[in-house]
């Protein structure tokens, strides 16, 4: 019975020490500050912590600025992403509702796939009427 207790103990320690690990993955910065879907904006980490039985749970999300891609955690390292299709057709076939590493993201980043031409700008006061 004591030796049941005690690998309870050990478990509960270690997946408190591994959620604090988890909770300070990110300290320093995302692996990437410039959105790989547009080049144009910067990726915005929003994380929330929370406790489950005391211990450490952090959700984490980046946000493009630009584009509004979007990518969300679902595990250590690892990332759902949400790709804009109006921003980048290409990675949006490609990439959206797939999970990529930190490591798949910054080969992404680093062989970027461009965006296609500028979308059109519209002009306040203009009509498409004849």
């Amino acid at each position: 019975m004591g030796g049941i207790l005690l690998l309870l103990i050990l478990g509960y320690i270690l997946l408190y020490l591994r959620g604090l690990l988890a909770a300070g993955r990110y300290r320093d910065g995302f692996v990437l500050t410039q959105c790989p879907v547009c080049q144009a904006g910067q990726l915005h980490l929003d994380e929330r912590q929370e406790r489950m039985l005391g211990i450490p749970v952090t959700r984490r999300t980046l946000r493009c600025d630009n584009c509004r891609s979007v990518l969300r955690q679902t595990g250590a390292r690892r990332w759902r992403y949400a790709v804009d299709p109006v921003a980048n057709p290409t990675l949006y076939a490609r990439f959206n509702g797939r999970e990529l590493t930190d490591d798949e993201l910054l080969t992404l980043a680093a062989h970027p796939v461009p965006p296609p031409g500028e979308p059109p700008q519209f002009i306040d006061g203009e009509s498409n009427r004849p």
